[in-house]
């Protein structure tokens, strides 16, 4: 009698290596997916670090905007607040006393440079969280419309400089940078926001 090839035994076989093939293109695709799952979440961090700084930002307009007369305070240019630059809280306390123009100012620098710092946000270990962003510095610059005679109306550019995540292209390139951080090193980390706006002291008009 002739042999007669057994069909189950090869397909048996090939159905094996369908099913290894099968399990790599899997693995690869779940591998894909875990890394855009791991880029997506970086960038919606980078956007809720950006829409953070935004926000720290504004909060330190709307102090200038309520105190226009201490705007000169107010302006310290490239000492950027953060990291604990103001040790104490001025005195007096502006929350709970009346103070004039630039007392106001240096009590308002104190408190942002506090929020900065995310002194009133706690983290699960009891530590601070930085507000959402890693090594936070803040700048303010005023710029006086002398042209027209004013010392205190002018344009107001408020800075939040942070360390990002990633390494990518410096977003100040050659432009201002806040305080004394990435100043020679690790430039492709820098972060930041600019918000500008123009201050009017009425006792001017």
């Amino acid at each position: 009698m002739s042999a007669v090839p057994d069909s189950r035994r090869s397909a048996g076989g090939f159905t094996l290596f369908e099913v290894l093939i099968a399990f790599f293109v899997i693995s690869i695709g779940l591998v894909g997916v875990v890394s855009l799952q791991a880029m997506s979440k970086a960038s919606q961090h980078q956007a809720v670090q950006r829409s953070r700084a935004v926000m720290l930002a504004d909060q330190m307009l709307e102090m200038i905007r309520g105190n226009p007369r201490g705007v000169a305070r107010y302006n310290i240019g490239a000492n950027a607040v953060g990291g604990g630059s103001i040790a104490d809280e001025p005195s007096p306390d502006c929350f709970t006393t009346a103070c004039d123009p630039n007392e106001m100012a240096a009590h308002d620098l104190w408190s942002w440079e506090r929020t900065l710092d995310g002194a009133g946000v706690i983290a699960a270990d009891g530590g601070a969280t930085g507000a959402g962003l890693i090594q936070p510095r803040g700048c303010i610059v005023f710029t006086p419309d002398a042209a027209n005679g004013k010392a205190r109306t002018g344009t107001v550019d408020v800075l939040i400089q942070w360390r990002g995540l990633q390494e990518t292209t410096d977003a100040i390139s050659g432009g201002f940078v806040c305080g004394s951080d990435f100043a020679n090193a690790a430039t492709g980390f820098r972060r930041q926001v600019v918000l500008s706006t123009y201050v009017v002291d009425e006792r001017e008009l």
